[in-house]
Order: structure tokens, then sequence, then C-alpha cells
């Protein structure tokens, strides 16, 4: 059925999935700023600000930088819950010695990691999977475009597990990766969002 809602929007496969990233800073940044804000203007400029910092390409130098420059004032930000998450989890990562976005792939795949990645403050399902499709595995990160998506096709999923099941058997159907048609989706839905306003 999610199959067919797909197939009747061509409009859904006009985007590849997002390009993973070789650069930790940019990662984390992404990773933890993107919850419910708008990300072409909010979160992109600042994760290009901090991608372009070589030093930052690493865990323990983007700890660095953000020790040195104050997370707050490095991220142009008002708010002081945001810039925590991010020195939290960069700390995070540094004590569990993954310096790369190699050594973070390989450390998402490990399941025992997981339980305890999301004992992070402000880390849950969604960003736990959006950080893993940031580093280029194949999985989908569902937030409330998605939800809505599903609940415009006719199947409003109970939650954040059931989401993710069809919108990864839906991939299978079409035999694209997951975060193709994550990606793809959330594209979708947060451009017609914009319209609406």
């Amino acid at each position: 059925k999610l199959a067919a809602y797909i197939q009747s929007i061509p409009a859904l496969f006009e985007k590849p999935a997002m390009e993973a990233y070789d650069h930790m800073g940019a990662v984390l940044t992404d990773a933890i700023l993107q919850a419910g804000l708008n990300y072409e203007t909010v979160v992109l400029p600042r994760v290009q600000k901090v991608k372009s910092m070589p030093e930052a390409k690493t865990t323990s130098g983007f700890l660095t930088v953000l020790e040195q420059n104050g997370t707050d004032r490095l991220l142009n930000w008002s708010n002081a819950e945001k810039p925590l998450r991010l020195l939290s989890i960069t700390r995070f990562f540094r004590a569990e010695t993954v310096e790369t976005t190699d050594d973070l792939r390989s450390w998402l795949q490990i399941a025992e990691n997981i339980p305890r990645l999301k004992q992070q403050r402000g880390v849950g399902d969604k960003t736990t999977d959006y950080l893993k499709i940031l580093v280029g595995l194949s999985t989908s990160a569902i937030d409330r475009h998605i939800f809505k998506f599903l609940e415009e096709a006719g199947i409003p999923a109970q939650d954040y597990q059931e989401a993710q099941r069809l919108v990864h058997e839906t991939a299978d159907i079409f035999g694209i990766d997951y975060s193709v048609l994550d990606h793809n989706l959330w594209q979708y839905m947060s451009k017609r969002e914009k319209r609406k306003r």
C-alpha cells in the first residue's frame, strides 16, 4: 500500500541519499542541531561553517575548537540547550575513542553501544539513526514528516519502530537503500510544508 502511494507521487524519487560526511565536527553538529529546526536556513549554514574547519575533522580536534571558542559562540546560538548537547556528545565520543567518521561507522554497528548512546542528553531513536545515515549506514531516521506521510498514505504507524519497518520494507520493494527512501520522503514533505507556509 505504501509502495503504491509512493509511486503515485513521481517527485518522490528526485533526490539521491544524503552524502555521508568525512568530518566528525560536521556529523555531530548536524545530528545534534537538526531536531525541530529549519534545516536549510538554521542547521546547514552552521554545519558548513564547522565543516570548513580542518582542525574539527576529528572528535578531539572538534572538542578543542568547542572548548576554545565556546560552543554557543561558535554556533552563534542564544539558547544553551543544543550547545550543551553538542559539547556533551563530543566528549562522549572522545571518551569512546571514536575519532573519525570511520570509527563512528564501526562503533554504531556494535549493538551494545546503542543503549549507551541513547543515554546521552537529547539522543533518542531518531538522532541515533540520523548519525548512522550521516556516516553512510543504511537506515531511516523517522521524524514528524515521515509519520505524517504514512498517515496520508492510509498507514498510520503506532510508534517509531513500526514506521521504520514500513519504510524499510517499502525500500526493499523498490530495491533502494533505506536512507534514499528516507531522504526522499523527508525532502518531499519538508518542501511541501515550506510551500504551505
